[in-house]
This record gives structure tokens, sequence and C-alpha cells, in this order.
């Protein structure tokens, strides 16, 4: 039995950047090349959720997240159910990941921070997106901010900047423009395979290079209930 046959392997590649940066886009080029790959949910279960319920139930935030290669999008906003989870902001978590699996490689998806923003405002018909993460308590963004051009701009430069200081001279850690012409290149170099698919996934409706789930996919994905409680019980989310 292969590494990639094995149902009880964890991932070894994690996307850690912004929503609206890529995450579409890595998700399909990382399936189109034969890889295992996890955007928002798993097993009908909010990602964010399994990587905490790993952390503080079994001691490892990758614990629940058997049998994938990859994940390409941690966090999960949909406040109108209750469930806000952002762990690929959460730079504690993203320390306790290196510490347990120095191998694991980190992609820090970025765009220019005024084109993340405007995909933020554009995402679902201007303002949807906007709307949740000012409704939200995210790490660096308290709710109730959010919905000035300006917050979400300081919000994701901030970041940015923290990501860069902590992991810039991990031989482990990608920062890769999604945007830039050698991003092909570099994030297979990077992975160490060949990607079988580039392009622009999941494009929001007015011209740009972003991507996130659309209306329907989203309603795939969160449904209309709470995600199954994964191993070690249900919790009030």
């Amino acid at each position: 039995m292969t590494d990639r046959e094995d149902p009880n392997r964890l991932p070894t590649i994690l996307v850690i950047g912004f929503p609206k940066s890529g995450t579409s886009t890595l998700q399909r080029a990382f399936t189109a090349s034969g890889l295992t790959s996890a955007h928002w949910t798993w097993n009908g279960n909010a990602i964010g959720r399994l990587i905490y319920d790993g952390w503080f139930e079994k001691g490892d935030p990758l614990a629940l997240l058997t049998g994938l290669d990859a994940v390409t999008q941690m966090d999960f906003c949909h406040p109108e159910s209750g469930r806000n989870y952002w762990p690929n902001l959460d730079i504690s978590l993203l320390l306790v990941i290196r510490r347990l699996h120095p191998g694991v490689k980190l992609i820090f998806n970025a765009r220019p921070y005024d084109a993340t923003v405007d995909s933020f405002a554009r995402w679902q018909g201007w303002g949807a997106l906007v709307e949740r993460v000012t409704r939200a308590d995210i790490p660096g963004l308290p709710a109730g901010r959010g919905d000035r051009h300006e917050d979400l701009t300081r919000w994701i430069e901030a970041h940015h900047a923290a990501i860069r200081d902590i992991f810039d001279y991990d031989p482990n850690f990608l920062d890769l423009d999604i945007t830039a012409p050698d991003a092909r290149q570099r994030l297979s170099s990077f992975i160490g395979r060949p990607l079988a698919w580039w392009g622009v996934e999941n494009a929001n409706p007015t011209p740009g290079e972003d991507e996130e789930p659309d209306e329907e996919v989203e309603k795939r994905e969160t449904g209309n209930s709470t995600p199954e409680a994964p191993a070690g019980g249900p919790r009030s989310d």
C-alpha cells in the first residue's frame, strides 16, 4: 500500500492564506493532479472545526483530517449558523502544527491587498462576505470591524507581515503570489509533482482572478444543518 492509499494518512500540504486568494484554484489544481484535497469541508464537517477539535481533543490539529493529502481552505465563516473557524489565521495553532509536523508544506497563498479586499466585496454580489466577517469575531478582526475598506486592508496586511516574519526562513514554507506568471512552476516545484491543471477557478461574476465557492457550491458544502461531530463527541457550535 502506498502512502496515498493509506486511509489513516494525514495531510502533508496546508494552504494557510486568506480566502479570496486562490483557494479554489489550488483545490482544482491539486485534485486534477491526483491529490486528495479538501476545501472548506471534509466528510461533512467544517475543516476549521475538525482542526480545533483535533487539537483540543487529540493534541494534534491534524488528527481528524485522515485520508487527506492537502487542505486548501481551513477557514469557515458562516455566522448565521453559528460556525466561525479561522485556524489559518491562528498563529499559535500554526506553530503547533509546525512543531508536531515539521515536514508539512505550508503554502501562503497571497494576492495584492487591494485585490483581495475587492474580492471580499464582490463575493456573491457586493458585500455578502464583508457582512459575514464584520459580524464574526476573527483573529485580528474583532466583531464589528470589517465593513470599511481600510479595516480589511489593515487586517490582511498585518497578518501577511506576521506570517512572513515567522515562516520566511522555513524550508517547507512557500510564499506564493497566486497571480504571478511563475506561480504554477513554483508551486509544482515546492510540492514535488507536476500540476495537471492551472487557471482561474470559480471567478467572481465581474472580471477578476479571485475564487471561492459560489452560492450553489456553498449550499452544498454548508447544508441546512450543523455538520456531524467528529470523534470526541458533539460540541456546541
